[in-house]
């Protein structure tokens, strides 16, 4: 007998095919390792405090808010649309399929490049845990094992990625807990914070003087980094038992969480030195806190809580694609659609999809290997992303039907107006200021990489999908009657 969930589905002409088996935790769980605060925070504190220096806290802050618009948004399109593709299904169903292709092309490329970038994180983290010294080759070789590994975990099951990535966030909350009640004990206990530190503006960059706007515009990167990935809750809408009430919650409570946690990090870090210079002369000043506070042993640790931080990260990024794969695949809106959209009918997952992004990630890692590179398409796209999405709540002109659940009300356009504003702000960011990677004498390169992947997309949309769509062939199905 179908519920009440396969019965609203059938409302957007789908049957349920995925298992849905994810409850309230399972949803936030997903979110939450996606975001990956404490591996966020560990990769990017760095640059982001040689920026600023103590200002660091306030420009993830101000990001912290930008991406609370954006998350408002989304949970408000989960309660209308909890279907399996979210921003396919959003941008699609408020204007038509052609944008709806466009948008889905740029979240695509946010996690075919990101879950790699993950992989080869992971495998770097573990590598320097080791202490042992690995050519790129090697660190590529491992990365694809990485990959390989997450892909099989994914086969057999919905439910073995929710036990595996629930204990990643598990690890991942102890680890914040511990972190911050360490560095902030000391002060609570000892009194050896100093808080004119959350005052300091230096850069290292400018000869540690005071700093100007690029350089707090620079910083903001650190934020727009680590606080995107709350909205992969809706990709999995059609394996969450009752994903109007679960979803909206998990995408505003796992942007919350990182947000807040994320601060008292970062501002613990900042508080814990004499001086700022400290942290930003040192070449991993996380662990140097670490050892410092805790000891050699704590930060042992503490890189193992990272690893499994990554880990839930890596499988949360390619359970987004691939769902967003089997969403566009089941509208045809893909090349051989018809394979990418078939399920496992053992596992209810969808395998030929999973498949796909192992081969791309594998691919990705192997012809570029720079991470950097991989980051930055990940970045920019997903931003390009956002704003698509954003655009369509604002050009629609369906009327907003009144729904029980989560509803942004009347202050429904001013958030998206705001929402957009921002995310725009934030690819200007990412891709106007001329960017240096090590070995490479291009600059520019996120908005260039970036630019190569949407250039494929145009590609098969103008070769392939726009015919398919004009002649009802591809696009949005009708209700199920």
């Amino acid at each position: 007998m179908k519920n009440d969930d396969a019965i609203e589905l059938e409302q957007f002409g789908y049957k349920q095919q995925l298992k849905r088996t994810m409850g309230s935790f399972s949803s936030f769980a997903i979110s939450f390792s996606l975001i990956s605060v404490i591996t966020g925070v560990f990769a990017n504190f760095p640059f982001g405090v040689q920026q600023v220096g103590g200002l660091l806290i306030w420009s993830w802050l101000l990001v912290g808010v930008g991406q609370f618009l954006v998350a408002l948004v989304m949970a408000d399109l989960s309660n209308h649309f909890p279907i399996t593709g979210y921003g396919y299904q959003w941008s699609s169903r408020l204007t038509n399929s052609h944008i709806g292709y466009f948008v889905a092309w740029a979240l695509l490329m946010q996690f075919i490049t990101g879950f790699p970038g993950v992989s080869q994180a992971l495998v770097t983290t573990v590598v320097g845990l080791s202490e042992v010294q690995l050519d790129q080759w090697t660190i590529t070789l491992f990365t694809v094992v990485v990959i390989t590994i997450i892909m099989l975990i994914h086969i057999f099951g919905i439910r073995l990625v929710t036990i595996v990535n629930e204990i990643g966030v598990w690890a991942e909350i102890i680890g914040v807990v511990v972190f911050i009640g360490v560095l902030w004990g000391l002060w609570l206990f000892v009194g050896q914070f100093d808080f004119s530190n959350l005052f300091v503006a230096s850069s290292k960059s400018r000869g540690f003087t005071n700093i100007n706007f690029s350089a707090f515009a620079l910083s903001l990167l650190v934020g727009a980094w680590c606080l995107t990935g709350f909205e992969a809750a809706a990709d999995l809408a059609e394996e969450t038992h009752q994903p109007k009430k679960n979803v909206p919650r998990a995408i505003i409570g796992s942007h919350l969480a990182a947000t807040i946690s994320g601060f008292l990090m970062i501002s613990g870090l900042i508080l814990s030195v004499s001086h700022i210079e400290i942290l930003q002369e040192s070449d991993n000043p996380i662990l140097f806190v670490l050892e410092q506070k805790m000891g050699p042993l704590m930060v042992k640790l503490f890189t193992i809580i990272v690893v499994l931080s990554i880990l839930a990260c890596g499988l949360a990024s390619m359970a987004t694609a691939s769902r967003l794969i089997y969403s566009m695949a089941r509208d045809n809106m893909l090349p051989f659609s018809k394979v990418l959209a078939s399920i496992d009918m053992q596992y209810h997952t969808p395998k030929n999809a999973t498949l796909l992004v192992w081969i791309l990630g594998c691919t990705f890692v192997v012809i570029i290997r720079q991470l950097e590179i991989i980051n930055s398409i990940s970045a920019v796209a997903g931003y390009t992303g956002y704003c698509g999405i954003l655009i369509a709540t604002i050009i629609t002109k369906k009327k907003d039907e009144s729904l029980t659940g989560f509803s942004l009300g009347k202050w429904k356009r001013p958030i998206q107006i705001f929402a957009l504003i921002w995310t725009t702000i934030v690819v200007l960011a990412l891709t106007i200021p001329e960017t240096h990677i090590e070995g490479m004498s291009e600059t520019h390169l996120p908005a260039k990489s970036t630019l190569v992947a949407f250039s494929l997309g145009i590609i098969l949309y103008i070769l392939l999908i726009r015919k398919r769509i004009n002649k009802k062939k591809a696009g949005l199905p009708d209700p199920i009657k």
